[in-house]
């Protein structure tokens, strides 16, 4: 049986890994190394001035008092003495799409496994409220299945995106170049004191064909093949008068 390690960044106790555990016991043996609380948004950051600790949630299960980056080093250096056939992270409540993949924790749980040359996926589904997280937790089976057949080249994740609360096909795509817009909104609390609130409006509208959103919009599954070399290779060249 293959060995699949899980992790997320809603936490140990989130439905969606929850959801992705099950789907995932059915053709795998399950380890889940996941924070301890939630830790949306922490990208790929790493804990360096606290020392943080883990605690057992159940057979196979540990939460760690850190963000996703923390648990997949712990995980892959410390707490399994085995390397994973695959790491899967998710099921992320609310889509990972265009530039939010360098904000997201579920990505960067997925990129921790890449890093270490294992096939990784992050899986999230379009919704964050009253969540049917079955059809992702069945398409991650599938999507899972395939990978470990198949494999990955060393240090690629999937990044897959799950319209709610259903899909009609998969489209292989690239990230969105379209930036979201951040809104903060002011707000009172009981004292009359100003707070402010982030809102994010979606460009889904002009999505440019290929893209994430343009998939996801259009009620397909997204698969976006992610590498995590940031350079514009493109550009070195053109950029060499720098050195005089």
């Amino acid at each position: 049986m293959p060995r699949i390690l899980i992790t997320n960044d809603d936490g140990i106790s989130a439905p969606g890994i929850h959801a992705l555990e099950a789907s995932l016991a059915r053709i795998g043996d399950v380890y889940t190394v996941a924070p301890l609380y939630e830790q949306s948004a922490a990208s790929r950051r790493i804990t360096l001035r606290k020392p943080f600790r883990y605690e057992m949630h159940g057979k196979n299960r540990y939460a760690v008092d850190g963000t996703p980056a923390d648990c997949g080093m712990m995980a892959l250096t410390l707490l399994l003495d085995f390397k994973p056939d695959l790491v899967v992270s998710g099921i992320n409540n609310g889509p990972n799409l265009g530039e939010n993949v360098y904000y997201s924790g579920t990505v960067a749980g997925a990129a921790e496994g890449a890093k270490y040359g294992i096939p990784a996926i992050a899986m999230s589904v379009n919704q964050r409220v009253d969540i049917d997280y079955g059809p992702a937790a069945d398409f991650a089976m599938k999507i899972a299945l395939r990978t470990l057949e198949h494999g990955l080249p060393a240090g690629i994740a999937l990044n897959v995106n799950v319209p709610h609360p259903s899909y009609h096909g998969v489209a292989i795509t690239h990230q969105s170049g379209r930036l979201s817009r951040n809104l903060m909104i002011e707000t009172q609390d009981p004292y009359g004191r100003p707070y402010y609130w982030m809102h994010e409006e979606i460009p889904v509208h002009d999505a440019e064909p290929g893209s994430d959103y343009a998939a996801v919009r259009d009620g397909k599954v997204s698969i976006t093949p992610l590498r995590f070399d940031h350079t514009a290779h493109d550009l070195i060249e053109s950029l060499r008068g720098f050195e005089e």
